[in-house]
């Protein structure tokens, strides 16, 4: 009927639909599923925009007026139920505290990595400010004012650092057009919408003006305490305060502990992922392939659809290799999830027993075995719990705890809403992971396929061939009884579970990308230090030599400091970096940064990086000829 302006994406941020339905359409688009004709689904979602003049608190107010009329009205449904506002973007509010706390991490973490370029630039400006107090005490004698050369070396710094921002904001906007562009391998449209701009590219301005005044104040800082009389004669102001510790060389400590701190969250992430890709989140997907299809899009009528999904195990079981196949409506950590609220089967009031939501899916026999899920008591379904036996269900741990109040729930009963029909459970699996892999212990049960019909069908196969070869084959078997048959999620059960990951990967990414630059700043620092301190001293190295001091003998002045500096800072990094535990648990899945592998190898990366960082000024300093340097002197 029409077509959308280009960019429309309506209210979420991360999702991209390409097709708009009437709802009313429901029925035709998911034929045999009729969803919308019942009273207790929730999955639909209201849009409005507030009349100007009202508050939020008023609609709200509002809103639970209707919701508590429909109570009286629909007492076995809607009795006690709550409206409530949100904002759209991120699925109402369900996404919104995670999401924000994953991008303040982020951002925070960027942000280390910022402060640490201002450290680093400023050590090393502190550094050629020192080398120019000749330059600056002759100025300062011929009649230029402390605040003119203090405006100069500001000057210096904030075109340095505007150019740095010219060119970082060039490669990023490469970078994030690429991103946007992105599809992730996903089973439903997701892109990120990051293109900057003119807010981005003025915020960037910002950040790189206030950046260039920051590590530029400690060489403006040297030039405003400037003495012209002692630094004509050589005697820089530092030359009294030697025993001292200048202003670089704690901006040096300040630059390694924020680099340690960004190490052990580069680290931290990696363990997570390896943690999240080997947490076993109540079912094996190694070894395991699905294909997906919806006998509602192909019409199938529900004797029809019943039948051909039968028929469609039957074949896909009887292809070589397969050990166990079964279907159901959805798997866990997919995007598809169906939720419902049970009561224990004692509910009479609905005031002082609360309902308890919980995760279904509906499945064939075999189901727990080709997923890979453990059952702990009781038996599987079998294709005689049909609709004409006894209602069954099997449950997950949490729903027994929860719902029935004990671990020995086989043979217990629940009901399906308040006051609605008696199930009895036969079985009881392993606890998982249903919608994220962050969730807390959720209840689940399942319903047997036979007893409940749901068009919509993920076949699974656990077989000793390669996941890909035999979800190919598996689409071959489809096609045989209904070419026409649309299909889709080809592939094996980790490809299907890539959004559950996706998270995690993302969060490594990005940490790790943090992690690599902070070892860049760390090593240019300390490097430019140590080489500093080797150009200051060279006439005191030559004499030592001369004298015929030994190796450790010339290092230790030189390089003492420079491991002073290099423990505290190491210190202070491995102490923010444990005590940022909740920082860092919103941005990786499974983060501990208290974890003694990760701070093992955080304390062998750092003093790698300072002895790679002070090798090559220690070569040149032990290298040295002391008469060639004398005779300069």
């Amino acid at each position: 009927m029409g077509v959308a302006p280009r960019g429309f994406r309506g209210t979420e941020l991360f999702y991209l639909p390409e097709i708009w339905v009437p709802m009313m359409m429901q029925a035709q688009i998911e034929a045999n599923n009729p969803w919308l004709e019942e009273r207790s689904t929730s999955n639909c979602w209201v849009l409005g925009r507030l009349r100007p003049g009202v508050s939020h608190a008023a609609a709200e107010a509002n809103l639970n007026a209707l919701a508590a009329a429909l109570g009286k009205e629909y007492p076995a449904t809607d009795e006690g139920w709550k409206l409530s506002l949100a904002k759209p973007g991120l699925v109402g509010d369900e996404l919104r505290a995670p999401a924000e706390a994953f991008f303040a991490g982020v951002m925070i973490l960027a942000g280390l990595v910022l402060f640490a370029a201002c450290a680093n630039l400023a050590c090393l400006l502190s550094a050629r400010a020192a080398d120019r107090f000749r330059e600056m005490a002759i100025r300062v004698s011929i009649g230029a004012g402390r605040l003119r050369i203090v405006r100069q070396l500001l000057t210096e710094a904030v075109l340095l650092a505007l150019m740095g921002g010219a060119c970082g904001s060039a490669v990023a906007i490469v970078l994030l057009r690429l991103l946007s562009h992105w599809r992730a391998p996903l089973d439903f449209p997701m892109q990120l919408d990051v293109d900057p701009d003119g807010r981005v590219l003025l915020f960037t301005l910002a950040v790189s003006t206030v950046t260039g005044l920051l590590f530029g104040a400690a060489p403006a800082r040297q030039a405003w305490r400037l003495d012209p009389n002692q630094s004509l004669k050589g005697m820089p102001l530092e030359h009294k305060l030697r025993r001292k510790w200048a202003v670089r060389d704690l901006l040096l400590a300040f630059q390694v502990a924020l680099c340690c701190v960004l190490v052990t969250a580069s680290f931290v992430s990696l363990r997570g992922l390896a943690r999240a890709l080997g947490t076993r989140p109540g079912f094996a997907a190694a070894g395991a392939g699905a294909l997906s299809f919806d006998l509602g899009l192909a019409h199938y009528r529900l004797a029809d659809g019943r039948d051909f999904q039968r028929r469609a195990l039957d074949e896909i079981s009887r292809l070589p290799g397969v050990l166990a196949a079964a279907y159901g409506n959805s798997i866990p950590l997919s995007i598809d999830q169906s939720t419902t609220m049970v009561f224990p089967e004692q509910a009479t009031d609905r005031r002082s027993i609360k309902g308890i939501q919980a995760s279904y899916y509906q499945v064939s026999p075999g189901y727990f075995q080709a997923l890979g899920t453990r059952l702990l008591a009781g038996r599987e379904f079998t294709w005689r719990d049909d609709r004409s036996a006894l209602r069954v269900a099997i449950v997950n741990e949490t729903f027994a705890r929860k719902v029935v109040g004990t671990s020995q729930a086989v043979g217990r009963r629940f009901r399906l809403g308040f006051g609605g029909a008696l199930i009895e459970i036969v079985g009881m699996v392993e606890n998982g992971k249903y919608q994220t892999l962050t969730e807390q212990p959720r209840a689940a049960l399942f319903w047997p396929a036979g007893q409940s019909y749901n068009p919509t069908t993920v076949m699974i196969v656990r077989s000793s061939m390669n996941e890909a070869r035999m979800a190919g084959q598996m689409q071959q078997a489809v096609r045989r009884l209904d070419p026409r048959l649309p299909v889709y999620g080809v592939g094996s059960m980790a490809q299907m579970l890539g959004g559950a990951f996706l998270p995690a990967h993302a969060a490594t990414v990005a940490l790790v990308a943090f992690g690599m630059l902070a070892v860049m700043l760390a090593l240019t620092g300390i490097y430019g230090l140590t080489s500093y301190s080797v150009s200051r001293r060279m006439h005191e190295i030559g004499i030592r030599i001369a004298l015929g001091a030994g190796s450790g003998q010339v290092l230790r002045p030189v390089l003492g400091r420079i491991g002073l500096l290099l423990a505290g800072g190491m210190a202070a990094g491995l102490m923010a970096g444990a005590a940022a535990s909740q920082l860092l648990a919103n941005v990786v899945y499974q983060a501990s940064s208290r974890d003694p592998v990760v701070l093992a190898a955080v304390a062998v990366t750092m003093g790698a990086i300072g002895l790679l960082a002070a090798l090559g000024p220690a070569r040149r300093a032990l290298s040295l000829d002391p008469l060639r340097v004398l005779r300069q002197e």
